[in-house]
Parts: structure tokens; sequence; C-alpha cells
């Protein structure tokens, strides 16, 4: 038996386990998506009233088909600015519709 037929199952074993790893860990790229819109939008809420320069305005979010509308009352176009931001980064959301108005 030649070195090569010795060595080529380990080889390919050992590859496999490294690559397959990889591919297994990299896992869905939907797996973070939210299982319903409801859920897309408490995340949202949750991002922003974790957010320390909007969690000072009052806001809602539904989210209905990807669409997060955002409602509610902000005290400055940065503020604004910023929620919508944080709206559509959020998982789940893939279109955001402003509905706020400044005090």
């Amino acid at each position: 038996m030649n070195w090569m037929s010795r060595f080529l199952p380990l080889a390919v074993v050992l590859i496999m386990s490294v690559t397959g790893c990889a591919v297994l860990d990299g896992g869905d790229p939907y797996a973070d998506e939210p299982a319903t819109d409801k859920d897309a939008a408490a995340l949202a809420i949750s991002r922003l009233n974790n957010d320390s320069m909007v969690s000072r305005a009052t806001l809602s979010v539904t989210v209905d088909g990807g669409l997060g509308i955002l409602y509610g009352t902000v005290p400055d176009a940065a503020t604004r600015q910023r929620a919508l931001q944080i709206l559509q980064d959020t998982p789940g959301v893939y279109e955001v519709l402003d509905r706020t108005r400044m005090r």
C-alpha cells in the first residue's frame, strides 16, 4: 500500500470536516429573520427603545408584509432620521414608511 492510499482518506476527512463546519456554521442566511411581522415589529420597538437618542421619542411600529410603518412624535429631524434608520436595519423590514410628527 503506497503512502497516497494510506493518507488520502485521512486528508478527505480532514478537508470535509474543516469546510463542512464552515458551511454549517454559516447557517441559514435567514435564520435571524423574525418568523412573523409581529415579531419584526417587536424587535424594531426593542431596538428603538434601546437607542439612547430615539428612546426619548414616543414611537410605535407596525410591520405588514415587510413594510415597517413608524408612528409617533419625535423631538427633531435627527431623532426621526435615526429612528427610520433603526427600523430599516431591522431584520424582517424591507421598506419603511414614515408617519411621525415633530413636536
